[in-house]
């Protein structure tokens, strides 16, 4: 499903390269990561907590993203929102009325932590 008021977001991926020690494929740095646009996403609000410490103030801020059918998004990725950088906080799952069967598109987890 694309929203006709939804908004482009960009996933980011790092690329493989080959470890200069061992020679096996291991991701490579954010700075040279590949982009894709998606289009028609809706990104929402979900949660925000504040756990409890001592020593630190942390804040976690967690999103949805829904968006078309089959969107190329790993759990390793990245995404460029309207309010920043985020971490894919889970799998992309399709979504599916339980009523009538129909899967209008998939939804992931985004999450920030600060602090």
């Amino acid at each position: 499903m694309m929203f006709d008021q939804g908004e482009t977001i960009v996933r980011l991926r790092r690329q493989m390269v080959a470890d200069p020690y061992s020679g096996e494929l291991t991701q490579g740095s954010w700075e040279a990561a590949d982009e894709l646009p998606i289009e028609g996403a809706a990104v929402a609000p979900s949660s925000t907590t504040e756990p409890a410490s001592a020593n630190r103030q942390m804040v976690i801020t967690s999103m949805s993203v829904y968006g078309p059918p089959g969107m190329d998004v790993l759990r390793a990725d990245r995404i460029r929102a309207r309010s920043g950088l985020w971490e894919v906080a889970g799998e992309n799952a399709a979504w599916v009325n339980p009523f009538t069967g129909w899967a209008p598109g998939d939804e992931f987890p985004l999450r920030k932590v600060a602090g």
